[in-house]
């Protein structure tokens, strides 16, 4: 069992704070859509782990490491300085957690991790880790045999210039794809959360939007960091992602052509690779392992990438993420 301190009374629950979760009687109140289509919250058994696998201790002299008790903000952060200077003093790790679009490079002293999903690889610091981002496990156990990539999200998410003075982006390469020999399922919303539609209808269309396409397409948001590539895997489905210079949890575990497409966006960039060939040979090498592909991906993020199994991981093979 493991050993956390905390400033208990300055807890601000929110999605980054999963590993404090066994100091809840209940999760978070969260809005409809953040339940699946069991009515079960995104968090899935998270409670009833962190009680069984970790102890909150109120001696932080006790503890294996300590935990800011809520997102991490910035170092100018009080409480931040506070436990900052207090673990560096007692020779402890301080853990910080950031689910955020923000990629802002932050000086940080050698005793403290902080995880967050939007960095750069090329600039990764050496305490930085990448966690996961959490949505509400829609998989009903489906093997799709539709050999199409789907998409269903804003058109507009994510540009910038390429050398050829266009702006390319998520728009770009809908509309390079929807030129493709590959049938596509798209939808298109009109801004961001499906601006003007009811938000559970809109979750319901975006997740069967993924059950009926063995293939997705994959790209950053506003933060270097896809919550679509996590809720791929959730779903049992073969991405195909445009690599921004991104950093994913665990990624030395992670044998990425036998998950799907995994594509340099430089690459294209600089027109070394062509994106719909690199498709049509991944489908053609794997055209009798697809069913099998779309199983082990589900496998991949219950081990890895659901709530629990990044917790798992993280506690047990801190230095690999």
């Amino acid at each position: 069992m493991y050993k956390i301190y905390t400033i208990k009374k300055k807890i601000v629950f929110s999605s980054e704070m999963i590993i404090l979760f066994g100091l809840l009687d209940d999760l978070p109140k969260e809005a409809l859509h953040c339940y699946n289509c069991k009515g079960l919250s995104r968090y899935g058994n998270v409670i009833n782990w962190c009680e069984e696998h970790i102890e909150y201790v109120n001696n932080i002299m006790d503890a294996d490491f300590v935990v800011l008790p809520f997102k991490f903000k910035n170092v100018n952060d009080p409480v931040f300085q506070i436990l900052d200077k207090l673990t560096k003093n007692i020779k402890k790790k301080l853990w910080c957690f950031y689910n955020d679009d923000d990629d802002t490079s932050h000086e940080i002293d050698d005793n403290v991790i902080l995880f967050r999903t939007s960095f750069y690889k090329s600039n990764k610091k050496e305490n930085e880790k990448a966690m996961i981002a959490i949505s509400p496990d829609y998989y009903r156990g489906k093997i799709s045999d539709n050999i199409s990539i789907g998409y269903c999200g804003y058109y507009t998410a994510y540009n910038r210039r390429f050398p050829d003075g266009i702006f390319k982006g998520r728009a770009w390469y809908i509309n390079y794809l929807n030129k493709c020999k590959v049938p596509n399922s798209f939808i298109i919303r009109k801004g961001f959360w499906a601006q003007g539609l009811d938000k559970s209808i809109a979750r319901k269309q975006y997740f069967e939007n993924m059950e009926n396409n063995i293939f997705m397409f994959c790209i950053r948001g506003a933060g270097n960091f896809s919550y679509r590539f996590y809720e791929i895997l959730m779903m049992g489905r073969i991405p195909i992602f445009i690599d921004t210079d991104c950093v994913l949890p665990y990624e030395k575990l992670i044998k990425k052509a036998e998950v799907g497409i995994f594509i340099n966006e430089s690459d294209i960039i600089s027109n070394k690779i062509n994106l719909e060939q690199e498709i049509l040979r991944y489908i053609e090498n794997n055209k009798n392992k697809l069913p099998e592909i779309q199983k082990q991906n589900r496998l991949l993020w219950e081990k890895l990438y659901s709530p629990i199994g990044f917790l798992n991981m993280l506690l047990n093979t801190e230095n690999l993420t």
